[in-house]
């Protein structure tokens, strides 16, 4: 009996005859695979030289005429006829509704389409139409706009311009007011004045008329106390008397007669220059007494 320990290389001779029928295996699966490959296709191209040309006519060779057998008359058989006729009608109907139908459907589809079509311009032109609607009323609003605006100014304008009328007119008004108190002012100065003047000369000269009137009186030697009579006298404007009127007798008639000689002999009278009192001097009421100063 031997012990492994007296064959050590038995092991690997085993694995090396093992990898060995692996290879051999594996290269006889390969050559079979590489056997069963189809062959691949060869083009091969052919090639014929062109054909001397000679003078000489070669003649064609005349076809060949075969023969050939005419075929025997096949009869049909009329059920057969009948029903491939019935079917092929049968068939060229349905081509034909199938053509019908695909037609319509075509006609459909192309009917929808210009529907839809007509559906799409028809939304544009209502969409064309409502932005020209909408640009129609802005530019409408936009000159509405203006046109208020344009009233305002001018209204602003007119009430300005009114002011200023309203304004001038009252200035003028104003002054015209002031010129006329003023004017008033300097006309009631001046007929106050010229009235204190006439008084002043109406009173002069109705004492230079009794003064001279006085100094033509001649006192009776009769005449008692201090006796008063009143005398109408209507003078001239050039101051000559025209007409003396005793209007109320002094009690002493002595006296009157000598006042009424007076008068007459004082004409003319002394008469203001101022022609306005000159009329106040036509007629004279004046009364006269001895003691009277």
């Amino acid at each position: 009996m031997r012990s492994e320990s007296a064959t050590p290389g038995r092991l690997p001779a085993a694995v090396l005859a093992i990898l060995v029928h692996v290879v051999f295996f594996a290269l006889l699966v390969y050559s079979i695979n590489w056997k069963t490959h189809a062959p691949e296709p060869v083009m091969v191209e052919l090639w014929q030289p062109p054909v001397a040309t000679s003078s000489r006519s070669v003649p064609e060779p005349k076809p060949r005429i075969e023969k050939q057998s005419k075929p025997e008359p096949v009869v049909p058989n009329p059920d057969i006829a009948l029903a491939e006729k019935k079917r092929k009608l049968a068939e060229q109907k349905a081509r034909e509704a199938e053509q019908l139908a695909q037609q319509q459907a075509e006609q459909k589809i192309a009917e929808q389409k210009l529907a839809e079509q007509k559906l799409a311009e028809q939304k544009l032109k209502r969409q064309q139409e409502q932005q020209k609607q909408a640009a129609q009323q802005l530019a409408e609003q936009k000159v509405a706009q203006q046109k208020i605006e344009q009233q305002k100014l001018e209204q602003q304008k007119k009430q300005a311009a009114l002011r200023q009328m309203i304004t001038q007119q009252s200035q003028n008004e104003f002054n015209a007011e002031s010129a006329r108190s003023l004017t008033s002012s300097r006309q009631a100065a001046l007929a106050s004045k010229q009235a204190a003047e006439q008084s002043t000369m109406r009173a002069q000269y109705q004492d230079k008329i009794k003064a001279k009137i006085r100094s033509k009186i001649i006192l009776p030697d009769s005449l008692q106390g201090n006796p008063q009579a009143r005398f109408e006298v209507s003078v001239l404007p050039t101051g000559d008397v025209v007409h003396v009127k005793l209007l109320r007798p002094s009690g002493q008639p002595a006296y009157d007669s000598a006042v009424e000689r007076a008068i007459l002999k004082a004409s003319p009278l002394p008469m203001p220059p101022d022609a306005a009192l000159v009329n106040e001097f036509r007629d004279l009421d004046l009364k006269f007494a001895p003691n009277e100063h």
